[in-house]
């Protein structure tokens, strides 16, 4: 209490510890997968990243993603072309190639879908 007759409280915010970012680096080193976990702020990462490629650790080869629908149409995995979209399911690709033609003289498609 001070002399006027107020109380002089800190509050209770100041007294707790504040949050801390949690990393977790993924690495190869002599070909071991590893996976280190770093806590504190942006700086504690990028040492610890300068320490694992000091000794000598990678990162780990990134693989190359499959082919979405949003990146084009897909091929044909039996003719290499590029499949046309379906107006009757939309979102999905037939092959509109030609593979020959029946007894009764219809022209046969492809049955690939995409």
């Amino acid at each position: 209490m001070t002399n006027d007759g107020t109380l002089k409280v800190t509050p209770i915010t100041a007294a707790q510890p504040q949050a801390v970012a949690k990393f977790s680096i993924t690495a190869t080193i002599d070909g071991f997968p590893v996976q280190v976990e770093v806590e504190g702020k942006a700086d504690a990462l990028r040492g610890m990243i300068d320490r694992l490629k000091a000794i000598g650790a990678e990162p780990p080869t990134a693989s190359k993603p499959e082919p979405t629908k949003s990146a084009g149409a897909p091929l044909c995995p039996t003719h290499g072309v590029a499949m046309a979209p379906s107006t009757k399911r939309p979102g999905t690709y037939y092959c509109k190639s030609t593979v020959g033609q029946a007894e009764d003289g219809r022209t046969l498609y492809c049955t690939k879908k995409g």
